[in-house]
């Protein structure tokens, strides 16, 4: 029996549970086999994803990949048809929990791909006790721009920051280092100081917050707005981008930051904004160690996809997208792709990527998000109410913190307690 011919019939045993293409493969008039493809790249990265996905419909005439670029993805999978779906890293646990995704080792196989194609960090994101549930696509961690011309250098430690704003604020009180905001971005403040100082946040099936040395760690964000004028007070909702772009007022003047810590994703903005003047660095050092917490986008098979045609047509598409000349696209949106050999091109050309590259350079120090249910639910309350608390109350001490940071375990325990038996 045939390569195909095995594959086929290991799919054909996969145990379906939740949403998905599980009927018969659609097709088109001209008689391809549909395979419908959902995510969120709706910003400025969809364009590229597309580059790869009309690729492979315009490379053979046997599948055509239909994709849909939707803000609210999961909303829609969850109540659509679908046989793959955008997945990020933090929420895989939670969906293979939910029956909702499968493992994808017999689809890897077929495509010719293995989990140690990939960075070892990607590579243990989506591998879980009973099998692997997604494919790695990307990481996409912490990254620091940073305005040349108030920083001639990107500033690695608390102590460089220091420096750079004392420097800044003898010309204008209005510069700052860098900002910190309240809304946006507080799980990744957070969680990179948990990957620089060793914390081990769960504790069984719960995310325990309520601990000294966590405590401690947050602390250094109060002390950089409210002790050392790191960064202004009072940042918002993306504050640290805007406050970067100076679209922050205070009384009568617009502060300005010399960095952003921020997410990968504003490239384009900052680039358009500073040209030349722009420069891209990792994450400084606040902790004790290097360090940085970030996203990363991976590719799921929904549980109920069975159709044995859609199966094979799914494993060719992951086949073609996989192959560096293919998967270089999306290195070309600023997105850091984890598989090693479209790594390779990447490093091997760091001015025509330049994020991509600088992004790469911080996976060896990446920490991703706990595989624990609902880690987004788990980590809600101290996202909107302690986090701005810290950053946003001049007066609060740690004994305070510690109180906030009992109410924030015992609700990430109850969510924990919601899981399936």
């Amino acid at each position: 029996m045939n390569k195909r011919l095995i594959f086929l019939g290991m799919a054909g045993t996969l145990i379906l549970a939740g949403c998905g293409g599980g009927g018969a493969a659609d097709q088109t008039e001209d008689g391809k086999t549909i395979i419908t493809f959902i995510n969120g790249f709706t910003g400025g990265d969809g364009e590229y994803m597309k580059k790869i996905t009309n690729g492979f419909n315009e490379s053979q005439d046997q599948y055509f990949v239909e994709e849909s670029q939707e803000k609210d993805h999961y909303t829609k999978f969850k109540t659509g048809d679908y046989d793959l779906l955008l997945m990020h890293t933090d929420n895989i646990e939670t969906y293979k929990q939910d029956g909702m995704i499968q493992d994808m080792s017999a689809v890897m196989e077929e495509a010719g791909i293995s989990v140690e194609d990939f960075h070892p960090v990607a590579a243990e994101q989506v591998t879980l006790e009973d099998g692997v549930y997604a494919i790695p696509l990307d990481i996409h961690p912490m990254t620091m721009f940073y305005n040349k011309k108030l920083s001639p250098e990107a500033p690695e430690t608390y102590e460089a920051l220091l420096e750079l704003t004392n420097t800044l604020q003898e010309q204008d009180p209005n510069l700052y280092a860098t900002g910190i905001p309240s809304g946006g971005l507080p799980e990744w403040y957070m969680m990179t100081l948990v990957a620089q100082n060793g914390i081990e946040l769960v504790e069984g099936n719960h995310l325990n917050f309520a601990q000294d040395e966590f405590a401690d760690a947050l602390m250094v964000y109060h002390d950089m707005i409210f002790k050392d004028k790191i960064s202004p007070p009072g940042l918002g909702l993306d504050g640290e981008f805007q406050a970067f772009m100076k679209q922050v007022e205070e009384g009568n003047s617009a502060v300005q930051t010399a960095t952003a810590l921020t997410g990968p994703w504003y490239y384009q903005a900052v680039k358009e904004a500073y040209g030349d003047d722009l420069g891209i660095a990792s994450a400084p050092e606040l902790g004790d160690n290097p360090g940085v917490y970030g996203g990363g986008h991976t590719i799921s098979l929904p549980a109920s996809v069975e159709d044995e045609e859609t199966m094979a047509g799914i494993a060719e598409f992951i086949s073609y997208m996989y192959q560096p000349e293919n998967l270089i696209n999306w290195a070309e949106s600023g997105q850091a792709p984890t598989h090693l050999a479209t790594m390779e091109m990447v490093e091997a050309d760091p001015e025509k990527y330049p994020l991509a590259a600088q992004n790469i350079q911080q996976f060896d120090s990446f920490v991703g998000a706990p595989k624990v249910y609902q880690f987004r639910e788990q980590k809600k309350y101290m996202v909107e109410n302690v986090f701005p608390q810290v950053v946003g109350e001049e007066g609060m001490t740690k004994e305070q913190l510690m109180g906030e940071l009992e109410k924030a375990t015992e609700e990430a325990r109850q969510i924990a307690e919601t899981a399936p038996q």
